[in-house]
């Protein structure tokens, strides 16, 4: 079984902070790149962990050239969101190829962060306990990934 911090391969190392809208790849399979976008850098948090780190998506889309996409927004997220540091970046596991912005649907998609130690879903910015209707469609735990966690969790989606 590998470590999780050797599922991704790293590429083109960048000490330039992500920015709402970047447009990034991911490399799980030589050769294959992945897509993701920065959905909100530099979250206000009352979370120490994770205050100033960065919300990101991973979609289902992949390529075997790192050309911008037309549209991501109408693909499925391959991972729920999670919240990163700018590692991914500066160890060259995350390469920006572009900004277009997020759109109002990626605002709005079905997801909630689940604290484990209170058992209910939370608010990433408040980290007050929330209640919802129904179960969201994307979940993940509360807190700061690291690319491991990322390169773990695309490395389950794909198998």
């Amino acid at each position: 079984m590998k470590d999780e911090f050797e599922y991704l391969i790293s590429m083109k190392k960048s000490r330039k902070k992500p920015k709402e809208g970047d447009v990034f790849v991911l490399q799980p399979i030589e050769g294959v790149f992945y897509f993701g976008k920065v959905i909100q850098a530099n979250v206000e948090s009352i979370d120490s962990f994770v205050n100033g780190m960065t919300l990101i998506y991973v979609y289902q889309y992949s390529s075997i050239s790192k050309e911008m996409p037309d549209v991501l927004e109408n693909e499925e997220l391959l991972i729920p969101p999670v919240v990163v540091n700018h590692r991914p970046w500066t160890m060259g596991y995350f390469e920006t190829i572009g900004n277009v912005g997020v759109s109002e649907s990626e605002r709005n998609v079905d997801f909630a962060f689940w604290d484990v130690l209170r058992e209910k879903y939370v608010d990433i910015t408040t980290g007050q306990a929330i209640v919802l209707k129904h179960e969201p469609k994307y979940r993940s735990i509360f807190g700061l990934g690291s690319y491991g966690v990322v390169g773990k969790e695309v490395h389950k989606a794909l198998c």
